[in-house]
């Protein structure tokens, strides 16, 4: 028994340590470091002050002093309604919408664009040189007759009569010809509108047919959205206004509605050329004269 007595009780204690260790907790951090491990620091994040878009790129300008006003048209309202049309009539009444004819929208982004302070002005299709996609279901081709001209103006005027001036949509091949941007002006010029040349061509004949008719013409001087609307792509858009640098005319952008990416990149750039002290202007702020 005394034999027994002296093989059980180091057993006991053996199993007693076994039972012990394993009711023992693993060593481990407390619960409230093991979480701050496992996730991002967001409080730290949110305490950052962000800096303004595209502040951290560099320009070869930072003042507005000698810069020229900016004006800013938004072509291709007409496809799509709804947020997107709200949202972008939002943004400062000094941008203008240019708006297609004929499209599902057409007239309800010309009323909503003009009760929130948006200058209208109609973006007629026109043939582009070399290009298989059509610039809509009735354009102006670059050998129109003056009275097809007269009837197409005539028709979308009636469509947007508030609106004050036309430019472009696609057009390279129209706008080329100084024998048909001759019609186009007399009859704008009729409809008491100016034009303003959305340059989709070098050899663009609307200013020499602008001297001609004696109708004010205006030319695009940017794409802000091309190639794309990234944020490199809109710093080097605001890195080449310096160019204009003592310029008297305004500086003449052009984007488009498509999609809420294009709508964000025109805030990003209204915020940072504002930040720099550059004004935005209407058109009828812009080119006075031009105005009837």
């Amino acid at each position: 028994m005394a034999r027994f007595t002296k093989l059980i009780i180091p057993i006991i204690i053996i199993l007693l340590f076994v039972f012990a260790c394993k009711g023992k907790p693993e060593t481990q951090k407390p619960a409230d470091a093991q979480a701050e491990l496992d996730q991002p620091h967001y409080e730290e994040q949110q305490e950052e002050i962000m800096p303004t878009p595209l502040q951290s790129y560099e320009y070869s300008w930072t003042s507005g002093d000698d810069m020229p006003d900016l004006v800013i048209i938004i072509d291709d309202f007409g496809n799509s309604a709804g947020q997107l049309l709200e949202d972008f009539a939002d943004l400062p009444s000094e941008i203008v919408f240019a708006v297609l004819p004929d499209l599902p929208h057409s007239k309800t982004a010309a009323d909503i664009g003009s009760r929130k302070g948006h200058e209208i002005i109609i973006h007629i299709p026109m043939e582009a040189e070399n290009s298989s996609i059509s610039p809509g279901r009735r354009f102006i081709s670059k050998d129109a007759a003056e009275g097809e001209i007269e009837d197409l103006i005539l028709d979308f005027h009636k469509e947007l009569p508030m609106a004050i001036a036309a430019n472009n949509h696609m057009g390279s091949a129209t706008t080329a010809s100084l024998k048909t941007m001759n019609k186009v002006l007399r009859v704008l010029k009729d409809q008491g509108l100016f034009f303003i040349d959305s340059a989709t061509t070098a050899q663009s004949a609307v200013y020499a047919a602008g001297i001609e008719q004696g109708v004010f013409t205006a030319k695009r001087d940017i794409f802000l959205d091309v190639p794309d609307s990234s944020d490199d792509t809109l710093a080097d858009k605001i890195n080449s206004l310096g160019r204009y640098k003592g310029r008297r005319e305004p500086i003449v952008i052009i984007t488009h509605c498509h999609n809420r990416e294009k709508l964000e990149a025109l805030h990003k750039f209204i915020t940072q050329v504002q930040g720099m002290g550059l004004r935005i202007v209407s058109l009828r702020d812009a080119f006075p004269k031009a105005v009837i």
